[in-house]
């Protein structure tokens, strides 16, 4: 007896969600369609169109920080690479035909399945407070907005990321960042170690799929 409740190829990401189109659409070309291409046969995108449109999303995720331009540009771009994933999901479901196995083999997630993680998104520092405690520190990030983006089956909560904390007074020299607290919760980034003068602090958030984008240097200067 057929299942009333078919598994589909499906996206679980939306065109404003840039870093998890571009993981989707890097993981349709690395390890799915692009290479199961004996069952695949007739891809409606080219993968040079489609690879040129994914790698200009990831190199603009990557120069975002803090550029406002940039970061419409980036969004442009993850609504061209949403699109193609579209056409490819249509040609999905004609060959998958319901088939889960198939499905995995596309690159695509399957209905009736949670959502895979995606790393944490680059936090943003708003401020620099003084902890309760003496020398310390608490980070405070901006909110991430919860917008209605339909999107379902996410297996994923904001409670599963942890953070690290970085901190130099040279953020130009890469070998200068020190870290200063490690797995933290978004809410709970004290830390100590800062020194007189201007510090510049970074975090960045870690959970199931890896490692996410660092924060902008925050620069502070605490009353020592």
């Amino acid at each position: 007896m057929a299942s009333t409740h078919p598994f589909n190829p499906v996206m679980h990401c939306c065109a404003v969600e840039p870093q998890a189109v571009n993981v989707l659409a890097t993981r349709i070309i690395t390890e799915g369609m692009y290479v199961n291409t004996s069952l695949f046969t007739a891809i409606p995108v080219s993968l040079s169109d489609f690879e040129a449109a994914n790698s200009k999303l990831t190199n603009l995720i990557a120069q975002a920080k803090g550029n406002s331009n940039i970061i419409k540009t980036r969004d442009e771009q993850s609504g061209i690479v949403h699109e193609y994933m579209a056409l490819l999901l249509i040609y999905a479901h004609t060959v998958c035909n319901h088939d889960i196995e198939k499905i995995i083999l596309s690159g695509f997630d399957a209905s009736n399945q949670p959502q895979p993680a995606v790393p944490p998104p680059m936090p943003v520092i708003t401020k620099i407070i003084e902890g309760k405690g003496v020398g310390t520190y608490k980070a405070i990030l901006k909110k991430t907005e919860r917008k209605k983006l339909g999107v379902s089956n996410k297996s994923h909560s904001k409670g599963d990321n942890r953070y690290t904390v970085e901190i130099s007074t040279t953020p130009d020299d890469e070998a200068s960042w020190k870290i200063v607290l490690e797995s933290a919760a978004s809410t709970k980034l004290i830390f100590t170690g800062l020194v007189a003068g201007k510090n510049y602090i970074r975090i960045y958030g870690i959970n199931s799929a890896g490692k996410g984008q660092l924060s902008t240097p925050h620069l502070f200067i605490p009353q020592l």
